[in-house]
């Protein structure tokens, strides 16, 4: 009986903590990827380690690496950290575990109740833990930069560090064994207040991409209602207009309808397709290229809403427009012209935004962009702040890569393009 009770004990605690991993990155659909999750978060908390033994914990932090690329979505770097975080954090915790309440207070108990008294600590760090992470924690689908992602793995390296070192380097003994506790927890509290940071930083972010949706829809419905302010104002002028015809001579008319027609806001297409978030942000921005003399040709086939999220289609079409009309504006005005081709059929949701460049860039045999400058693969801003603007490129590739889709570059003569695919769910 007691054997069943550590069993279902160890399961329940690596279930909680698969279920905290799970909220920090997604874990893949597929039922064998999902078991061998549990498998791995049994591993790590199973895992006994004692100060001074440098194996079992080696071969367990790498195990669990190593399942976190093969089973989670994601990019590399995110992977890393997020892997590094959590075993760490379950190290820290196994090590004040293993090698002091386990050995210290319960050593004269029988070797499988003290298993089971251990099993129960695991349970209940792992119950807080998920319940912590579940209270905090961002949407699924949030996204840092990578670079981002660097950096945090930058600051994950101390206290991981730490943790082993205080592990594999120095044998256990009474007189440092305070010492040892005290670096422990400041370890532990450190990696959890690192899991913070980052569900801090992912909600940062999605608030910063609601503003922005929200500032998009809020010009949207403005120029809406300009609209309708328009077609209340030519109906209420109708009748002056109807009667100045009838008595202007035969070949004015025509010259007269063709200055109203043309002079009228209300031409303006605000209905490009069958997805309001596309409406709103085409319509933003095409008036915003009108500013620039620059020419938005639109070819549009989506008939209904696509199945993503808002935010990201928002930024799609929002950062491949910025950057088209950033090209753009370096050119003659005669130049100044976009083609943005979309449709979503067949399974499959594309985008292609083609513009001319400022010089000649042409594709090299690799495959690489070449005539532009370019950072971490993708084209480089031109703007002197780099810090706060480049970064268009890079989120459009972490989104579609987030939906299991691609993104393409290419440019021939003086013309760049954009082109990225993503399955419709």
């Amino acid at each position: 009986m007691d054997i069943i009770s550590l069993c279902t004990i160890m399961v329940l605690a690596a279930f909680f903590l698969q279920m905290a991993v799970g909220k920090m990155i997604t874990v893949s659909g597929k039922w064998w990827k999902r078991l061998l999750m549990l498998f791995s978060c049994w591993i790590l908390l199973g895992t006994i380690i004692y100060i001074g033994d440098a194996t079992n914990i080696i071969w367990a932090i790498s195990f669990f690496l190593v399942v976190i690329q093969i089973v989670c979505e994601g990019g590399f770097w995110k992977k890393i950290v997020i892997g590094l975080m959590f075993s760490s954090t379950v190290f820290a915790f196994s090590a004040l575990r293993d090698n002091y309440i386990l050995t210290v207070h319960v050593r004269h108990v029988e070797p499988v109740r003290a298993t089971i008294v251990s099993s129960c600590c695991a349970l209940l760090f792992t119950l807080l833990l998920h319940t912590g992470i579940r209270r905090f924690a961002p949407d699924r689908e949030y996204s840092l930069s990578e670079s981002m992602w660097k950096l945090l793995l930058l600051l994950t390296m101390t206290p991981c560090g730490v943790v082993l070192s205080v592990i594999v380097l120095h044998p256990l003994s009474d007189t440092h064994g305070f010492d040892y506790i005290l670096i422990l927890i400041i370890a532990l509290l450190s990696i959890i207040g690192l899991l913070w940071t980052v569900m801090v930083l992912a909600k940062q972010q999605k608030l910063e991409e609601q503003n922005m949706l929200a500032e998009i829809n809020r010009s949207y419905y403005e120029s809406m209602e300009e609209q309708h302010f328009a077609i209340r104002r030519l109906k209420h002028d109708l009748t002056n207009h109807l009667t100045t015809l009838t008595v202007m001579p035969e070949e004015q008319r025509e010259a007269y309808i063709r200055s109203l027609i043309e002079d009228s806001p209300v031409t303006r297409s605000m209905q490009y397709c069958g997805d309001a978030t596309v409406n709103a942000v085409l319509s933003v921005k095409e008036e915003q290229m009108e500013h620039y003399g620059i020419r938005l040709e639109a070819k549009i086939d989506i008939p209904k809403e696509l199945p993503f999220e808002k935010r990201d289609i928002c930024a799609l079409f929002a950062n491949a427009l910025d950057n088209a009309a950033e090209a753009c504006r370096k050119l003659e005005e005669d130049r100044r012209k976009i083609l943005l081709r979309s449709k979503a059929q067949k399974g499959l949701f594309c985008l292609e935004v083609t513009n001319p460049v400022e010089s000649a860039a042409r594709e090299s045999d690799d495959g690489a962009v070449s005539g532009i400058r370019k950072e971490e693969g993708l084209p480089q801003t031109s703007k002197p702040d780099k810090e706060n603007h480049g970064i268009g490129l890079r989120s459009m590739k972490e989104i579609v890569e987030r939906y299991c889709g691609a993104m393409e570059l290419k440019a021939e003569g003086e013309v760049f393009e954009v082109f990225l695919y993503m399955p419709l769910r």
